[in-house]
């Protein structure tokens, strides 16, 4: 047991010591975003109230050098995040690809993206309940945004997102939702 350890320990050294050259050459995690929102924009009521905040996201897109070459304009990048509800509601991660295009001479960018949604009531849902069926439990997920690019590769992201449920689990499930993140480039 002493032996595989010290093993496992002189390849972690390795490859941390390997990352740095990598890291110079190719950047696979260019971009960190996080931010606050707040749930079903699509029910009405005053969008400007900060006691509707409830949710918290943090979201990593990753560079596919590869990937760029079937976009004539802007940047494809896959994506993953989370959604962390603190009032109770489900919380949801995510995963797709978006495709950001920035406008040539203002630091100004629009982006939209398209995914896969898991929700944190697949799992802890009885085990007849609706919100494990596909749409409900499993979906999708769309969103659109609008960013302004600031100083030292930071960025303010105003973004819209609607997880669909194709019917299968109410209209009280199906919602659009709205939050404002901040993003850091490396």
């Amino acid at each position: 047991m002493r032996h595989l350890i010290h093993r496992l320990s002189l390849v972690v050294a390795l490859l941390l010591l390997a990352a740095p050259a990598a890291q110079a050459q190719f950047n696979l995690l260019p971009e960190i975003r996080g931010g606050v929102g707040m749930r079903g924009v699509d029910g009405g009521g005053n969008l400007f109230d900060p006691n509707r905040i409830g949710d918290a996201n943090v979201e990593l897109l990753f560079a596919v050098p590869d990937l760029n070459a079937w976009s004539v304009i802007g940047e494809l990048r896959p994506h993953l995040g989370a959604t962390m509800s603190f009032r109770g509601q489900d919380s949801y991660g995510y995963a797709g690809l978006s495709w950001t295009f920035q406008a040539p001479v203002l630091p100004l960018f629009v982006e939209a993206s398209a995914g896969g949604v898991v929700r944190s009531a697949m799992f802890s849902a009885p085990q007849n309940d609706p919100a494990r069926n596909f749409g409900c439990g499993v979906g999708l997920r769309v969103a659109g945004s609008v960013g302004v690019n600031l100083p030292l590769g930071a960025s303010l992201i105003g973004t819209v997102e609607h997880l669909p449920d194709f019917g299968t689990c109410g209209v009280t499930r199906a919602n659009t939702n709205v939050g404002v993140r901040l993003g850091f480039r490396f």
